[in-house]
């Protein structure tokens, strides 16, 4: 929904305080934006009795008390879009791979320290901890330092409360929320103390020169899904700032799709599994792993391995399933689960040659024998949706999204069936709950960004620019090698086939930015 102009006076003081915001944090409050920081101005200056305009007076002039009212107003501005397990297959190649290198470099002489930061409300941190948990039982908080970070008291102070509504499960199977939490009685879930005290909690502003002395010297820092609300000089710094927490064989996560636009010079990327992090020094590497090393970096020694193994511990748990990807093992369940793969990858290849009636039979005959497959009903939709029969498609997609809520795949879909339908209510509605259940999917970045234009008016047309500058940020950039590199970026996707060529759609995103900024002088004196 469209938001609606803002019942209260112009700030003079907008656009300085725009850039003290972001000189002090690096929070950008631009275009639509500014609406957010007017809003988050006019609610501060009445919690402290003072009109909007003394208020901003006040902040930009600084003084005893400017500090603690900066962090009260960015309390209001800080996006806390989180939920446990997010891009579950990072935390997976790190407990299941990364780490144990170290322990058997170690020895679990020393704890490793992992600071997930811009932690929110603590679903990262609190995720890592239940997954160390599966794995080491109870030795897991002898040989691991947890620590969570964020410039958002507020959200810090409901991390350390660690109560969680259903929205914070999206995607996480029924028995994982079972084993770990209990049901409140106010409807929310409790995490069990077992796993609240195995993360600390800290506030740390980015933009800071000296970090809290309790964050320093980490093994893995994870700073995922937050760089994108930042700009490329911005990120740098930011980047350089938690190099600078790290030990010198240390490692950053950087979320999936943002792994490309943050590889700047500052530490060095690898790759190990299809997963890319960086790296500072020579961290304990797998074999066959590929780094990309700076060009002006110089070589260090490698970081010698001990022999000693870590101390043995009690028998590891199995991860429950649905935890991380399913191992294929033998038997008729893996027959089964091999026939249905490759009968799916047959219909892939029949909607990649636009065979759309070759690959409805293959679905039939496959539904029939699993009549709620979401993979199946999914590419089914979307062959009906290349047929233009929009209403069959949409009853699929919703079909799904009763079982799975937060299905990204079944939310763009429903978007792009409206929007061919020209339903621009609805095809807005349903991308944006496709974005806001994944920011990284630019591809409903750049459908919405198309309804909105669309729409004809400065204000949609404002919101258009944003999320082609989205779409740009996500692939690495409007041109050049950051922008090759970014062919391959994940789309938040999961079933569906949609082949959108990236160096197409940031070219069409470049230019459409332009032209909007060449109109934009006419359509102000609209």
């Amino acid at each position: 929904m469209l938001e609606s102009s803002p019942a209260w006076p112009d700030i003079p003081q907008l656009v300085p305080l725009q850039h003290w915001i972001k000189a002090r944090c690096g929070l950008q409050f631009e275009g639509q934006d500014a609406a957010k920081l007017a809003r988050a101005v006019h609610e501060r200056s009445r919690a402290v009795r003072l009109d909007s305009t003394t208020y901003a007076e006040r902040l930009l002039q600084g003084g005893a008390d400017s500090d603690a009212e900066f962090q009260e107003l960015v309390n209001l501005l800080t996006i806390n879009e989180t939920y446990f397990f997010r891009e579950s297959e990072q935390l997976d190649l790190l407990v299941q791979r990364i780490l144990p290198r170290w322990l058997a470099r170690t020895g679990g002489q020393t704890p490793i320290r992992i600071l997930s930061a811009g932690c929110s409300t603590g679903e990262e941190p609190y995720s890592l901890a239940m997954a160390l948990l599966e794995k080491y039982g109870d030795a897991m908080s002898r040989w691991f330092t947890l620590l969570g970070a964020d410039i958002d008291s507020h959200a810090l102070g409901k991390a350390r409360a660690a109560c969680y509504s259903d929205f914070s499960f999206r995607g996480v199977p029924e028995h994982i929320r079972q084993r770990y939490f209990v049901r409140q009685s106010s409807g929310g879930w409790q995490l069990h103390s077992q796993v609240r005290e195995q993360v600390s909690f800290h506030e740390l502003n980015l933009l800071d020169d000296h970090a809290p002395a309790a964050l320093q010297q980490c093994d893995v820092i994870l700073f995922r899904n937050v760089s994108i609300y930042f700009d490329t000089p911005t990120r740098r710094t930011i980047q350089q700032h938690l190099a600078a927490l790290l030990k010198d064989d240390g490692i950053v996560m950087i979320g999936t799709a943002e792994t490309l636009a943050n590889d700047l010079g500052v530490l060095d990327l690898v790759e190990e599994g299809g997963l890319f992090y960086f790296v500072k020094g020579r961290p304990p590497l797998a074999p066959h792993t590929s780094t990309h090393s700076k060009p002006t970096a110089a070589p260090r020694p490698a970081v010698p391995v001990a022999p000693a193994a870590p101390p043995v511990a009690p028998a590891p748990l199995t991860l429950p399933a649905g935890w991380q990807r399913p191992v294929t093992s033998s038997g008729a369940g893996s027959a089964d689960a091999d026939a249905a793969a490759a009968a799916l990858q047959q219909v892939r290849q029949a909607l990649h040659d636009k065979h759309y009636a070759q690959a409805l039979a293959a679905l039939e005959t496959f539904l029939a024998r699993q009549p709620a497959h979401a993979e199946a009903l999914l590419l089914k939709a979307y062959a009906l949706l290349e047929r233009k029969d929009f209403a069959a498609a949409q009853a699929l997609a919703e079909r799904v999204l009763q079982e799975q809520p937060w299905s990204v795949d079944a939310c763009v879909l429903l978007g792009l069936a409206a929007k061919w339908s020209d339903d621009a209510t609805s095809a807005i509605r349903w991308l944006r709950q496709a974005v806001y259940a994944e920011h990284a999917c630019w591809p409903a970045h750049y459908y919405l960004a198309d309804v909105l234009r669309s729409q004809g008016t400065p204000e949609a047309l404002k919101q258009a620019q944003r999320s082609w500058r989205v779409v740009l940020q996500l692939l690495g950039g409007a041109s050049g090698e950051e922008g090759a590199a970014a062919e391959g970026a994940a789309t938040g996707l999961r079933y569906l086939p949609l082949e959108l060529p990236a160096a197409q759609i940031r070219f069409l995103c470049t230019r459409h930015l332009a032209q909007s900024a060449a109109s934009a002088p006419a359509e102000e004196g609209l």
